[in-house]
C-alpha cells in the first residue's frame, strides 16, 4: 500500500514539474529576436489557427475508438471469450475515461482487466488479452515511426531516431520468437524456470494464458494492423493540427517524431505524458521559425483535449452501469478454462 502511494506522489510530483516546464518554456506574449523576426505568442497562436484543419483533426481522433474496440474484442473471441461487441467497445471507453482521470496511461487497462476478468471463468485469459491488446499498441507505434522514418533518412535527427526504433524492434522480434518458440523454451527449459520463481503458480498461468496466442498467429497480425492503422490516424490528426497552427517542418519528420512522443506518453511515470512529450518535442521537434515551442505545446494540448472529449462517452458508459462482460451468475463458476482453451494451451 505504501509503494503504491509513493508511486501516487512521484507521478503527482513529474506531473507538476511537467507543467511547470511547460509554462516556464511557453512564450506567453509576441516578441521579436535580433533578427526582426515576430514570435507569437500562446494567444495569437491559437486565434490564428486554421479552424477547419481543426475539426478535421478532431474528427479523425474519434475514429480510432471503434478500432481499437474491436481489436480488443477479436483478441478475446479468437480465445473462446465470447461477448458482444457493443459490451467490449462500452467497456474500452471506460478504460479510456480512467486513462484520463489517473495518473500515467494506464489506468484503463486495470479497470478493462477487472471488468472484463469479473464473472468470466477464465479471469487469467481475459487479463491477458489486455496485456496482448496493449502489446500491439505499442508496436503499431513502432511500425508508423519506422516506416515513416525510412522515408526521410536524410535528415540525421530522423535518422537517429529510426535506427533505435528498428534496433528495439529487432530486438522484439528475437525475444518474442524465443518466448513463443515450444523447442527454444524446452531447450531453455522456461517452464520450469517460471515454475520455480516466487508466485510460479500464477506466472504458470499467465505464461500459459500468453503462449496459447501463438495458435491465433493471423488474429494478431491483424490486430497489429489495425494498431498501425489507428495510430497512423492519431499521428495523422495530431499533424494536421500541427499544420492548423502554422508548423512548417517537413511532413517526413513529423510523421517520425510525434509517434515517438505518443511513445514518451505510454511511460507511466506522468498524467498522458504531461511535460515528458514536450521536453522530448522541444529537442526533435522545435525549430524556429518552421515550429515554435507554443506550437508543440498547442498541437500535444489539442491531441489530449480531442482525446478527453471522446473519453468522456466512457464516463457516460460507467454512470450508466452493466460495463460487465459477463453475467454475474459465471462467478459462481471456477477459474476452469474450457476445453477449447486447454487445446489451445497444449498447442
Amino acid at each position: 500500500m505504501k509503494q503504491k502511494i509513493l508511486m501516487l506522489i512521484l507521478r503527482f510530483g513529474v506531473a507538476l514539474a511537467g507543467v511547470g516546464y511547460i509554462i516556464y518554456a511557453l512564450n506567453w506574449n509576441d516578441t521579436v529576436d535580433a533578427d526582426g523576426v515576430l514570435h507569437q505568442g500562446v494567444i495569437n497562436t491559437i486565434k490564428s489557427a486554421d479552424w477547419k484543419l481543426l475539426v478535421v483533426s478532431f474528427l479523425m481522433v474519434g475514429l480510432i475508438y471503434p478500432i481499437f474496440s474491436t481489436r480488443w474484442w477479436m483478441l478475446m473471441r479468437v480465445r473462446g471469450m465470447h461477448c458482444s461487441w457493443g459490451k467490449a467497445f462500452r467497456l474500452a471507453m471506460v478504460g479510456c475515461f480512467f486513462n484520463f482521470c489517473m495518473p500515467g496511461s494506464t489506468g484503463g487497462d486495470f479497470v478493462k482487466g477487472y471488468y472484463a476478468a469479473k464473472g468470466s471463468n477464465r479471469k487469467t485469459d481475459a487479463i491477458i488479452s489486455v496485456i496482448v491488446d496493449r502489446i500491439l499498441g505499442l508496436l503499431g507505434l513502432f511500425i508508423v515511426a519506422g516506416v515513416t522514418g525510412l522515408t526521410l533518412l536524410s535528415d540525421p535527427r530522423v535518422r537517429y531516431i529510426t535506427g533505435i526504433i528498428w534496433l528495439c524492434g529487432l530486438g522484439g522480434v528475437i525475444g518474442a520468437s524465443i518466448y513463443f518458440s515450444g523447442r527454444l523454451r524446452q531447450m531453455l527449459r522456461l517452464d520450469s524456470i517460471i515454475a520455480k520463481l516466487p508466485g510460479g503458480g500464477l506466472l504458470s498461468k499467465i505464461d500459459q494464458a500468453a503462449v496459447a496466442y501463438r495458435g491465433h498467429v493471423g488474429a494478431l497480425f491483424i490486430g497489429l494492423g489495425m494498431s498501425t492503422t489507428l495510430h497512423l490516424i492519431l499521428v495523422t490528426a495530431t499533424v494536421t493540427a500541427g499544420l492548423a497552427l502554422g508548423i512548417e517542418q517537413p511532413l517526413g519528420l513529423m510523421f517520425n517524431v510525434i509517434p515517438v512522443l505518443y511513445l514518451g506518453a505510454a511511460v507511466p511515470i506522468s498524467y498522458q505524458g504531461l511535460g515528458v512529450m514536450e521536453a522530448i518535442g522541444e529537442q526533435l521537434l522545435v525549430n524556429p521559425p518552421l515550429c515554435t515551442f507554443n506550437q508543440l505545446v498547442g498541437i500535444l494540448m489539442l491531441s489530449r483535449l480531442f482525446q478527453l472529449f471522446y473519453s468522456l462517452l466512457g464516463a457516460l458508459f460507467l454512470l450508466k452501469g452493466d460495463i460487465h462482460l459477463h453475467p454475474a451468475v459465471d462467478e459462481k463458476l471456477e477459474e476452469k478454462p474450457s476445453t477449447e482453451a486447454q487445446v489451445d494451451q497444449t498447442a
